[in-house]
């Protein structure tokens, strides 16, 4: 260890309010991304379908479906912030199937910024939680509130 730098013990303050708004910020982008996936691979069904066929994918009716309808209501439940690190990272797996089903395997701009958005969004959400903007945290304060009334 250097001279110029001594051992000096730091404390990281948190601002609850900043995480929050930085969680739900979060939450917002990535699910309305995967709102916005899944409502064009079920408005495109066709194409999805040919492209997860062309891919090799078994039962390619109702796989293609099921993938379709829970990003969508992923989605859904991430932008509400209901069971928060469950669903991103089902998300974070079912995400990333789709969004190659959607793209037919090719690696263009707009594949890429969708994977980087599904992970730099849905990896601080699994290991941070969803913050005070949240259904979680609102069951989370009845829940205290009943624990401890006493």
């Amino acid at each position: 260890m250097s001279t110029l730098m001594p051992d000096v013990k730091l404390h990281c303050n948190i601002d609850e309010k900043a995480f929050s708004k930085a969680m739900f910020c979060c939450r917002l982008f990535v699910g309305f991304a995967m709102i916005y996936l899944a409502l064009g691979s079920l408005f495109y069904w066709r194409e999805f379908l040919v492209n997860a066929n062309s891919l090799g994918f078994p039962f390619v009716v109702p796989l293609s479906f099921i993938l379709a309808l829970a990003e969508l209501f992923l989605g859904l439940l991430l932008l509400l912030g209901w069971h928060t690190r469950l669903n991103a990272f089902l998300s974070l797996l079912i995400g990333m199937v789709c969004t190659v089903v959607f793209f037919a395997g090719g690696y263009n701009k707009v594949f890429v910024a969708m994977c980087l958005l599904q992970l730099s969004a849905l990896c601080p959400l699994c290991l941070l939680g969803p913050g005070a903007i949240s259904l979680d945290f609102k069951r989370s304060q009845r829940r205290a509130r009943r624990f401890f009334r006493g």
